[in-house]
């Protein structure tokens, strides 16, 4: 059964604005980018609009950068006008035309309860950002087409589309491509992706990838959390989605015993490993994507989150660290970004700072959005 939405225009935000690396923390939010016109990335922007938007409203993005308001079409050509007319930083414009072949039109025929569309020259690219996401309401989804975005704003998902046998990639594509969560090729008809991979838990986009996680039971009794059972159960529900294989080992006592993962190689994604104790609030999509985003180049990415104010460290680690690091974990919350004595380990700390260097620069809307929140954090990663 479908569901009913309240559609009336929301513009503002009460929720906290968060910032991750310098980048608006929008786990909500779902970006497809191309390396390429026509390559498919809108095709499958509505393919997951239609998915997502029987139950939980979803609101449709697209962004257009420029690099002058009286400039040429960035799709080449003589274009429509509408970019190389702009005569403001950036215009945010709703479409309600759901008969046109445009994409902002396609995403609201498949299903989005409403489409923006963000033109915007490119160095005013963060702030247009900011006033377009104020307009995605608190509780509901967001689909985005753009590769330049995620240079600005932290997804929850990222993915990128490349067209079967196309090897170039356009230069907002290239910039951007260390930050997806993956390449999806299209046929022109269909993706190597298979879009049931692709969920929401807890309003956070979730991508269950080729890949395991541990969760370390026993320890000190209620060292993670009061109800370390329950602890357990949540975190075992909010991984299944995210991973293909969960297992639970003991850390230091041995009860629910499992078995570490089987050979991998190097280059196979089970050569890395997501490995937690139980968390009471379970783990948040947003945070385990933030985590594989930043592994290149390291041998573990360590992060410490704050549950019901408790110190609480996780660790996504190439497979050879793999007992260093239940050990770690098994010891104190802070031991296993100690690895980083013997090992390359990229750290991931939340942290409070002033809320008016972010909302210093924000739109008037969304200035008043985030007068609420008494502070930003920041997950301020060190090399």
């Amino acid at each position: 059964m479908e569901m009913a939405f309240d559609d009336r225009e929301v513009t503002e935000r009460s929720d906290r604005l968060l910032a991750v690396d310098g980048r608006l923390d929008r786990p909500d939010l779902l970006v497809v980018g191309g390396t390429g016109r026509n390559c498919g990335k809108t095709e499958l922007a509505c393919r997951l609009v239609a998915r997502h938007a029987r139950s939980t409203p979803v609101v449709g993005l697209k962004v257009t950068t420029v690099d002058r308001g009286d400039g040429p079409c960035p799709h080449g050509g003589d274009g429509c006008g509408a970019c190389s007319s702009l005569d403001a930083p950036w215009v945010v414009s709703r479409e309600l035309d759901r008969g046109s072949p445009k994409d902002t039109s396609r995403l609201l025929a498949s299903g989005a309860c409403r489409v923006y569309w963000l033109r915007v020259l490119r160095s005013e690219l963060a702030d247009g950002a900011a006033d377009l996401l104020n307009r995605l309401p608190s509780g509901w989804l967001g689909v985005g087409e753009s590769s330049s975005l995620v240079s600005v704003v932290e997804p929850g998902l990222f993915l990128l589309v490349r067209a079967a046998g196309s090897t170039g990639a356009k230069p907002s594509a290239r910039a951007a491509a260390h930050l997806a969560d993956g390449v999806v090729v299209s046929d022109g008809c269909s993706f190597d992706l298979e879009l049931e991979r692709i969920s929401v838990v807890d309003g956070q986009w979730a991508l269950r990838r080729e890949a395991c996680a541990i969760v370390i039971d026993g320890g000190a009794e209620g060292r993670w959390g009061t109800d370390v059972d329950a602890a357990l159960r949540r975190t075992l529900a909010s991984l299944a989605p995210q991973f293909d294989r969960v297992l639970v080992r003991p850390g230091t006592v041995g009860r629910h015993a499992s078995p570490e993962p089987a050979a991998a190689r190097p280059d196979h994604p089970e050569a890395w490993v997501l490995v937690t104790p139980p968390v009471a609030g379970g783990i948040p999509p947003g945070l385990v994507n933030a985590m594989f985003r930043r592994r290149s180049g390291v041998h573990a990415v360590v992060a410490t989150i704050h549950p019901a104010g408790l110190d609480v460290s996780l660790a996504l680690c190439r497979r050879e660290l793999l007992r260093e690091v239940i050990a770690a974990l098994g010891r104190t919350p802070g031991a296993a970004a100690d690895l980083g004595d013997r090992f390359s380990v990229r750290e991931l700390r939340p942290e409070v700072r002033d809320p008016g260097a972010v909302i210093g620069r924000l739109p008037v809307a969304a200035r008043r959005a985030a007068a609420a929140a008494p502070a930003c954090l920041r997950a301020a990663e060190t090399p």
